[in-house]
């Protein structure tokens, strides 16, 4: 025991993204994406799956964090086989998403509950 308790009036929500981000498929994650409303809202994107990423995914990404932003939430993005953050580093976008290599990374990150 001991551990904090976690604040369930908070929005989490995680998104796992498998195969291509790109104009294609980015209707449906943002359909999904929407459903998560509220002051202090967390999202968290898992996209270790994700196989491919075209600028147009990397557009909705950073508008999708920028949009939970400005609603008062913040956004992380477990990229835990480092394929995104590869495709910003070559498009020269470094440091434009808040990446984290693990869930328990990214979940720490968003001020998430913690085990002490």
């Amino acid at each position: 025991m001991g551990g904090r308790i976690p604040d369930f009036r908070r929005n989490w929500a995680v998104v796992a993204l498998r195969g291509s981000l790109d104009e294609a498929t980015v209707d449906a994650v943002e359909r999904e994406i929407r459903l998560l409303r509220g002051h202090g809202a967390r999202l968290i994107v898992e996209v270790s799956e994700l196989h491919f990423l075209d600028g147009f995914g990397v557009d909705v990404l950073v508008l999708l964090a920028h949009r939970m932003h400005q609603g008062g939430g913040v956004m992380a993005v477990v990229d835990g086989r480092g394929y995104v953050r590869q495709v910003l580093g070559d498009a020269g976008l470094d440091g434009l998403l808040p990446l984290f290599p693990s869930m328990a990374a990214a979940v720490a990150g968003l001020g998430g509950p913690t085990a002490e």
